[in-house]
């Protein structure tokens, strides 16, 4: 009797989840390591501070990058020009700076010039339509976005080597259980698609995307990973509200934000999130909405 009740229990739980049990999640691994730096902004209304730190040995190469903290007693008296060392905890899908310490004061360097002047661009908005720039894809081949005509979309932007869990990374977590979600509604899943930019174009050839794509899981049936060169690609993604700063001195030195957008089968703006607060939920949702119109 008992092992009939398991094989029923089995057999119910395959078609509620697709498998009679799951495993349980692996424990998050949790490194530390020691940050020096200066303070060249303080956000205490959202919990961070931008930082140009130093290399941090086997994570990082010195950059200048918003660090969230979870204890904004942290932050208390801070400010830019401020010298600090600090300890960075890191796990698979999350980080901060557990403390904060002053060291010291030294003038804000000036932001290093642009070789070029920025160029002009003007914000898109929905219900405007999404530039059809030239890329290219993870396969080498020739795309644009119009080749999406007739389906709706979310596009993201992120590079490749981005370190910390909660900038690039958590948009393609994201965007990865987005699509796992819709892979069970294939009526839906038959209009969407998923499309990440790289505006790291000098390293994030395509090979090292597919590679990428590779690693996170992807499913490149219906989702493609693009880039162009860097002009191109950083007048795309500037129209979307990205801001993108490189250290002419040390091209792999990027800072920017987060923008993912919400495209209409004609090609329009339906919605573009701002940072990283955005659920897959609420993706797949817009997604949804957007296929049906």
């Amino acid at each position: 009797m008992t092992r009939h009740l398991v094989l029923a229990c089995c057999l119910a739980s395959v078609f509620a989840a697709g498998a009679c049990r799951r495993a349980a999640p692996a424990e998050e691994k949790t490194t530390q390591y020691e940050m020096r730096g200066q303070v060249i902004d303080v956000r205490p209304e959202v919990g961070e501070v931008r930082i140009k730190h130093e290399e941090i040995p086997g994570y990082m190469a010195a950059m200048t990058m918003s660090f969230a903290v979870k204890d904004r007693g942290l932050l208390a008296g801070r400010k830019a020009g401020d010298l600090v060392t600090g300890t960075l905890v890191v796990t698979d899908t999350d980080a901060w700076l557990s403390t904060l310490e002053k060291t010291g004061e030294a003038a804000v360097p000036a932001e290093p010039e642009e070789s070029a002047p920025a160029p002009a661009f003007t914000l898109l908005e929905p219900g405007q339509a999404v530039p059809d720039e030239a890329f290219t894809d993870q396969d080498g081949r020739p795309w644009r976005p119009s080749a999406l005509q007739g389906q709706a979309y979310a596009l993201s932007f992120i590079y490749t080597r981005c370190p910390l869990p909660t900038y690039c990374p958590l948009m393609n977590r994201n965007f990865r259980a987005a699509q796992q979600a819709l892979a069970s509604r294939p009526d839906v899943a038959r209009r969407v698609r998923f499309v990440t930019v790289s505006f790291d174009p000098d390293f994030d050839t395509p090979a090292v995307l597919k590679t990428h794509a590779t690693a996170i899981g992807a499913d490149l049936s219906t989702w493609t990973f693009v880039t162009a060169p860097r002009e191109a690609v950083d007048a795309f993604a500037s129209q979307f509200g990205v801001s993108v700063m490189r250290d002419p001195k040390t091209p792999g030195e990027i800072t920017h934000n987060l923008r993912t957008a919400v495209v209409s089968p004609a090609g329009t703006i339906v919605k573009i999130y701002g940072g990283n607060e955005w659920k897959p939920a609420e993706l797949v949702a817009d997604l949804e909405a957007a296929a049906t119109r």
